[in-house]
């Protein structure tokens, strides 16, 4: 089926049992670090499996996730400007790319190249089929990585690269690492190289909280969806019951803050070392920092981009900002 797409290029995931290999390594090393911690963690990255990856966009279509569709409208905008912002012969970089069906918004006929990076291989897979056949004339090369980190491109691609970084990821960094993922992604895009960033802006507690505690459950089951791939991947028998999501926004640092809580005293055993939850440990699963427009001028500036522009709907809920090398 994939050979059939004369515009789809696999060439970058084709490592993805390799890849795989390295990623669950990566997944024992960091579970292994954060759960020894008093303050218990699981890295959110490790969310987006394919079954996480379809809660996530179950998420983004709930009436509550005010995000995904807010975003929408004001790339809606950023479409009508793309002619006046940048020349012809462009690449798209999108970092964590999900269903592509964000920056499909803004494809025109000014890209000729299109690289969707992701660490969910089927998703990634199922979603580049899709951009292909929507973009016969689009050259669509996927790769199956970790994005967060630097990332070399191949050299038949055009010069003139444009990142993305969507859905109010930015915020979804613990341990203050969005900087070094802005740095990396200036190396990944390189001389001249530009960077959309969708922001999500601090606004009234109950409307954030919503969007994280929703009527059907489903950022529940996202949260909980870790516990299964913990077992697949380690051959464990942690159980959904067990647990309880909850998340909340803390406005002393201005982030929504998920967890996982422990119903009862219970064990985990991984690569033979055994981590212990006592009943009503909380254990981190997310972070989703929320910035004035300021506060993220000030990052981008700490990671050496210079911001070209930026966009805000009109309930000033979010912002997509244009950042440039």
């Amino acid at each position: 089926m994939v050979k059939l797409l004369s515009n789809l290029n696999t060439d970058y995931i084709q490592n993805y049992k390799k890849f795989d290999k390295i990623d669950n390594v990566a997944f024992s090393k960091e579970l292994k670090i954060e759960l020894s911690k008093k303050n218990k963690k699981i890295p959110s990255k490790f969310h987006y499996d394919l079954k996480g990856s379809i809660y996530f966009e179950k998420i983004t279509k709930l009436k509550e996730y005010y995000v995904t569709r807010t975003e929408k409208k004001i790339l809606r905008q950023v479409s009508k400007e793309m002619k006046k912002i940048f020349d012809n012969n462009l690449t798209f970089v999108e970092f964590g790319s999900g269903a592509t069906d964000k920056i499909g918004i803004l494809i025109n006929e000014q890209v000729k190249f299109c690289m969707p990076l992701d660490i969910s291989y089927d998703f990634l897979l199922k979603s580049s089929i899709k951009l292909a056949k929507f973009f016969p004339n689009l050259f669509i090369i996927p790769a199956y990585c970790d994005y967060i980190k630097k990332f070399k491109l191949p050299k038949k691609i055009s010069n003139k690269r444009v990142g993305f970084f969507l859905g109010s990821s930015i915020g979804n960094f613990y341990n203050k690492k969005e900087k070094i993922f802005l740095q990396n992604a200036r190396t990944t895009l390189g001389k001249n190289g530009c960077l959309f960033v969708g922001v999500d802006l601090i606004k009234k507690k109950t409307i954030i909280e919503k969007a994280y505690n929703d009527s059907k459950g489903i950022s529940a089951k996202f949260n909980l969806n870790l516990l299964d791939r913990i077992n697949k991947v380690f051959e464990t028998k942690l159980k959904q019951k067990d647990f309880k999501y909850f998340s909340h926004f803390n406005e002393k640092i201005n982030s929504v803050e998920s967890f996982l809580i422990s119903k009862k005293d219970q064990k985990l055993i991984i690569d033979n070392k055994k981590f212990f939850f006592k009943k009503n440990e909380k254990i981190q699963t997310e972070v989703s920092k929320k910035f004035t427009l300021n506060s993220f001028k000030i990052l981008a500036n700490s990671a050496g981009w210079k911001v070209k522009k930026y966009w805000v709907d009109k309930n000033k809920y979010y912002s997509i900002f244009l950042l440039e090398n």
